[in-house]
C-alpha cells in the first residue's frame, strides 16, 4: 500500500486585522480595561536588542588526556572482618 502523493503548494494565508475597537467595547463591557502595547515602543526594543553587543564565546580548554597504564588489573580487598573489630558500646567500662 503506497501512501498518496503530499502536495508541498499549501494555501496561501491571508493577512487578518484584528478589530481594536471591537475588542475594547467588550472588555469595557466586562468592565475592564484593554491595554494595547504602542508599536513605536515595541521597535525601538527590538531595536535596541538587535543593537546590543553579542558576548563573546569563549570555549572552554580540555583537560589534557589522562593515559592509563598497560598493566593487569589488580583486586583490592575493601571489606572489613566486622567479627574482630571492637565496636564503641561493646566496650565494657573500667
Amino acid at each position: 500500500m503506497q501512501a498518496a502523493p503530499v502536495s508541498s503548494a499549501l494555501p496561501k494565508v491571508q493577512s487578518y486585522d484584528l478589530p481594536l475597537q471591537d475588542l475594547v467595547q467588550v472588555a469595557q463591557g466586562s468592565g475592564l480595561q484593554w491595554i494595547n502595547s504602542d508599536a513605536s515602543k515595541i521597535a525601538e526594543a527590538q531595536a535596541a536588542i538587535a543593537a546590543e553587543v553579542q558576548p563573546v564565546k569563549v570555549q572552554r580548554e580540555r583537560p589534557a588526556r589522562v593515559i592509563s597504564e598497560e598493566a593487569p588489573l589488580v583486586l583490592v580487598e575493601t571489606k572489613r572482618d566486622l567479627g574482630t573489630m571492637p565496636l564503641p558500646f561493646e566496650k565494657s567500662v573500667d
